[in-house]
């Protein structure tokens, strides 16, 4: 099996359903129609992307995931509208748990950090402080350059 993309839905029908990325780059982007779409990531790549569901008593499912590509012969998880999959490094599901987890994706990008940027460590470190309802320490500046020169030496 090829695993040189991973393949994203992305679909918007008022009212209903909106799948969405919250952030990330596409590598390739394809339109299916007026509403729908498929981006494509390679291996490697940090995304959020975000699936609502309602009906018509109100919004029956949310959920928020961060991943990251993975390429073939790497582990992953199935995730709805993901394919293959992908590493989960962030899942939020539930009205309080994805505002959480969305607002502190602002909370970088009003600091001007790319949230596809963001240390791995990180998403997991704000995964398991939600989960368990504890505060979560803040990504400082300093972490972040770190993250990116440790990047740069790798690479």
């Amino acid at each position: 099996m090829n695993r040189e993309f991973t393949l994203v839905e992305i679909a918007f029908y008022p009212e209903y359903l909106n799948n969405w990325l919250r952030f990330g780059t596409p590598d390739l982007d394809y339109d299916l129609d007026r509403r729908r779409a498929l981006a494509c990531f390679k291996p490697g790549k940090i995304f959020g992307y975000v699936r609502w569901v309602a009906n018509e008593y109100g919004t029956q499912k949310w959920h928020l995931y961060v991943v990251r590509t993975v390429g073939a012969l790497q582990p992953l998880t199935r995730i709805d509208g993901v394919h293959p999959g992908g590493e989960i490094l962030l899942a939020a599901a539930g009205n309080v748990k994805v505002k959480q987890a969305l607002s502190l994706i602002d909370g970088f990008e009003n600091i001007d950090l790319d949230p596809g940027e963001i240390s791995a460590a990180y998403y997991r470190h704000i995964h398991n402080r939600i989960a368990v309802r504890q505060p979560i320490h803040p990504y400082t500046n300093a972490h972040h350059a770190a993250v990116q020169a440790a990047k740069m030496v790798l690479s």
